[in-house]
């Protein structure tokens, strides 16, 4: 993910470690713990997708037509949030907003693949429980 690697670049891993999110005010400290935020929900959604493929491991076509699905969300991802980037790119705060950026549409991925490969058409219980949107 390019904003987060970029993000990541300039931040030493032990400056990661010391940031009291609840407590962040800078802009510095604020990217980072975004950037934190952005690594567990992108677990997040690894599991939710290792999942899908697991329920339609049978099938080979399904599980090929997930993986390219998902290769071309990240792209889009890549693309839409450098676009956000870009915009503030003359400003301190355009880290922040390409992280941003990235953590809500990893949010809505991770909810729409809950919704299209772990969810039935009736009511039985979906494989993984609702992820939260918000």
């Amino acid at each position: 993910m390019r904003i987060l690697g970029l993000f990541l670049l300039c931040v030493p891993a032990t400056a990661m470690a010391a940031v009291d999110c609840p407590d962040a005010n800078t802009t510095y400290e604020i990217g980072v713990c975004m950037a934190e935020q952005l690594e567990q929900q992108e677990v997040e959604m690894q599991h939710y997708l290792a999942e899908a493929i697991a329920r339609y491991a049978d099938d080979k076509m399904i599980v090929e037509s997930i993986e390219k699905a998902q290769q071309s969300w990240l792209s889009y991802r890549q693309e839409q949030c450098g676009s956000i980037y870009t915009i503030w790119r003359d400003g301190t705060i355009r880290s922040i907003m390409g992280l941003s950026c990235s953590l809500r549409m990893a949010k809505l991925r991770t909810h729409q693949i809950w919704h299209s490969y772990l969810t039935y058409m009736d009511n039985s219980p979906s494989f993984l429980p609702e992820p939260e949107i918000e």
